[in-house]
């Protein structure tokens, strides 16, 4: 078994605490609070926050503010790490 294959096993075996964080859509808060911190979520994520990106720049148009409110909320989020 090469490295490559050892850490990519361990990967599988670790998953990101901020990607499990992630819920669908429950009605219970704006769907603009919940897009603000799913793709939060997501930006902390070296390996999904491309995606994140990619998103927000979609979703840009329809929630102008969506960009700052996900960089304040990345901020926070980064206060809440141990």
């Amino acid at each position: 078994m090469t490295q490559t294959e050892s850490s990519t096993e361990s990967e599988k075996a670790t998953p990101c605490p901020w990607l499990s964080q992630l819920k669908p859509y429950n009605g219970q808060e704006t769907f603009l609070t919940f897009l603000i911190n799913h793709y939060a979520l997501m930006a902390m994520n070296p390996k999904t926050i491309e995606q994140a990106r990619h998103r927000t720049q979609e979703l840009k148009k329809s929630f102008p503010t969506l960009g700052i409110s996900i960089a304040q909320r990345i901020k926070e989020l980064k206060n809440e790490m141990p």
